[in-house]
């Protein structure tokens, strides 16, 4: 609770930035909150002895979800092209933007 109000006392911009911190936040909480039972016991009692157990797990499984993802990307360009939808009828001009 302390962390999404604290989320949300920033800039939508400042939110957004943080989009990958709020999604590792809430993968962790839901797996140690609604999955607990799953985990050996040392292994979440190692965890408690940290001063802030979410926190610090959050960091950890940012840490091993950055990996070179770049084959897993490419594969996914290819399913597209193979399997997604078809394209419009007119190329996009000016390349990808965020907007």
């Amino acid at each position: 609770m302390a962390y999404e109000s604290a989320m949300l006392q920033r800039p939508a911009r400042s939110i957004f930035a943080k989009a990958g911190e709020i999604d590792a936040t809430r993968t962790c909480f839901e797996e140690l909150a609604l999955n607990a039972k799953a985990y050996p016991d040392n292994l979440l009692e190692h965890l408690l002895r940290f001063e802030n157990p979410l926190e610090t797990v959050r960091e950890q499984w940012m840490r091993e979800q950055n990996m070179d993802c770049s084959g897993a990307f490419r594969h996914a360009l290819w399913s597209l092209c193979e399997y997604g939808p078809e394209p419009e009828d007119t190329p996009a001009i000016g390349g990808m933007t965020m907007e």
